[in-house]
């Protein structure tokens, strides 16, 4: 019996810590306004750094908005279950998962691949 609540308690404790966990990815990627710091298309990587028209805001209710100098993009945004997957819908348009390379509360690294090109896109507060 003393086996069997020392599992159960292990497993409350594990459930837990895990949704703790799922908030905070979340939390962090809704904390504000992230300034796209490059974008790297293949070998070719262009810095944005000191471009202040490219941004990203991740909206609590699953909203996004994407502008990179004059070019705006808005549509749905999905943190799947394993939690280093974000996906993106444009306009109807379902993209692949974006996986999460970095996370913490001052980087956002993330990165897929399409035909062979990889697009990379690392975003700071």
């Amino acid at each position: 019996m003393k086996k069997a609540i020392l599992l159960i308690a292990f497993l409350l404790s594990f459930s837990a810590l895990m949704y703790s966990q799922e908030t905070k990815k979340s939390a962090c990627l809704t904390s504000g306004k992230w300034r796209i710091e490059s974008l790297k298309i293949g070998e070719e990587k262009e810095d944005l750094s000191n471009c202040k028209n490219s941004w990203m805001v991740f909206e609590k209710d699953g909203n996004y908005q994407l502008v990179i100098r004059k070019t705006e993009k808005k549509g749905q945004w999905k943190l799947l279950e394993d939690k280093k997957i974000i996906k993106f819908e444009n306009e109807g348009d379902d993209t692949d998962g974006f996986q999460i390379l970095k996370l913490n509360d001052k980087e956002l690294l993330f990165s897929t691949k399409e035909n062979d090109v990889v697009y990379t896109m690392t975003l700071k507060k």
